[in-house]
């Protein structure tokens, strides 16, 4: 095991999704840090539950709306680790802190929204990639309003508001010059 043990870093994963994703790696002797910002204890029950799924790991305190603390998250990695083999972006505020419609979203709001995920992502990567060796992979988990699937799946998100956004596109600006210079 020690020769093929993989090594992974999932954020956000001391509870929901991302602690789900955590125990199953486990169960297939990944080693996983465990990443929280604000509540180390369900971190620790998480660790607790990874070990005795046969695996180990660590618990990494790091707000991934924070360049720094992720740069910090990825020095422990390569500290404990020296590796890494699966990155799965899932960290976000709650969503309260950040999800509300384009009329009525704040500034600070819309801040939140892309520090923890578009931001957040592409600072993670830069960290992440210099870890990975070939057969790496890297997994990005972003909030959906309403649990809707995922785009290109049966269903997708994308295509309920077609209609919609194909009247929007179709009289925006943007689209007008890029349709004409080709």
């Amino acid at each position: 095991m020690a020769q093929n043990a993989k090594h992974a870093l999932i954020t956000g994963s001391s509870r929901g999704i991302g602690r789900g994703i955590a125990l199953k790696l486990a169960g297939q002797g990944v080693k996983v840090a465990i990443n929280y910002r604000k509540n180390e204890a369900a971190a620790k029950d998480t660790l607790a539950k990874v070990k005795q799924r046969g695996s180990d790991g660590f618990i990494v305190q790091a707000d991934v709306c924070r360049p720094d603390d992720i740069t910090r998250m990825f020095a422990r990695v390569k500290s404990e680790f020296g590796k890494l083999d699966i990155f799965v972006s899932n960290a976000r505020p709650d969503v309260p802190e950040f999800y509300q419609g384009p009329m009525n979203i704040t500034l600070e709001q819309w801040d939140a929204a892309m520090n923890s995920q578009a931001r957040a992502f592409l600072v993670a990567v830069r960290a992440a990639c210099p870890l990975m060796g070939e057969g790496g992979r890297i997994v990005a988990i972003t909030y959906a309003p309403g649990g809707a699937p995922a785009a290109g799946s049966r269903g997708s998100a994308w295509a309920r508001p077609k209609a919609p956004w194909n009247r929007c596109a179709a009289t925006s600006p943007w689209r007008s010059r890029s349709a004409a210079s080709r």
